[in-house]
């Protein structure tokens, strides 16, 4: 992502916060500079982030006087996998206009979370192959505008090592997102050491946050929950990952989001 900064010779990790697609982009870049973030995890979608209501010039000169690079993120309920044709085409049109608004706002990279979809409507083999149908369909929309398709790790489908690998196996040129938060929902211990071990060549960008297990997504800060965080950020700097982290932490009280970036730059190494 654009030029590296080095500290003593090593590139300085990159922290980002994602906007609130509620409010005002333009603000949210705006908040985002001011606390010194490194770059915006920008999520296009309703109700005031949708990509037909992006204003791309403005919102583009707001990213370069802030200095704020950009990944992109798509909604996470979009129904890639559906059983009705219709309803995943209409999904995949929404795509097309997002992977188009990314790469006018300067985008390499976007975010996509697999499609549990209806489990009693398809078994999880045809949900899977759903999912890899649309993944090779948003790669032929990203690819010709310079974008390389991230997918992530969700809570319940697509959780597995086998699922992750199958899926990368077949696309080679997909990267791999590990959300934190996401591997330690509905299993018995968290598994982004199984992950980063077995996929930490396809790696390519990080989402952190805190919960308590069980099902709940909750977006805590970091030191809320129960995710033993010293353990995972040395795991993590030990595979040798050195790139961008975005922080999850969704509150309306943004101290928790600053807390937790300050956390992260501590347990990393870096003064905040």
């Amino acid at each position: 992502m654009g030029k590296e900064e080095r500290r003593g010779g090593k590139r300085r990790l990159k922290i980002g916060m994602m906007n609130n697609p509620r409010m005002d982009l333009l603000e949210e870049i705006a908040w985002a500079e001011k606390n010194r973030f490194d770059f915006l995890d920008l999520t296009l979608e309703p109700g005031a982030a949708h990509p037909k209501q992006i204003k791309v010039k403005p919102t583009r000169r707001a990213l370069q006087d802030a200095g704020l690079e950009i990944i992109g993120h798509t909604a996470y309920y979009l129904p890639w996998a559906s059983p009705f044709e219709t309803i995943r085409k209409a999904a995949l049109t929404e795509m097309e206009w997002t992977v188009e608004v990314f790469s006018q706002l300067g985008a390499s990279k976007v975010s996509v979370h697999p499609d549990r979809s209806i489990p009693f409507a398809l078994d999880s083999k045809a949900i899977l192959e759903k999912n890899m149908e649309s993944l090779k369909r948003m790669e032929e929309m990203a690819k010709p505008l310079g974008i390389q398709i991230l997918v992530e790790n969700m809570d319940r489908f697509f959780n597995t090592t086998e699922q992750i690998r199958e899926t990368l196996r077949r696309m080679p040129d997909l990267g791999f997102h590990l959300d934190v938060g996401h591997a330690n929902l509905n299993v018995e211990r968290n598994r982004t050491e199984e992950f980063l071990e077995a996929f930490r060549d396809r790696l390519v960008h990080v989402h952190v946050s805190d919960n308590f297990g069980k099902r709940e997504d909750l977006h805590l800060p970091l030191g809320a929950g129960t995710i033993p965080w010293k353990k995972i950020i040395s795991r993590l700097k030990k595979s040798g990952y050195d790139r961008t982290i975005t922080l999850e932490v969704f509150s309306p009280d943004r101290r928790y989001l600053l807390f937790s970036r300050d956390k992260l730059r501590e347990m990393w190494g870096e003064n905040s």
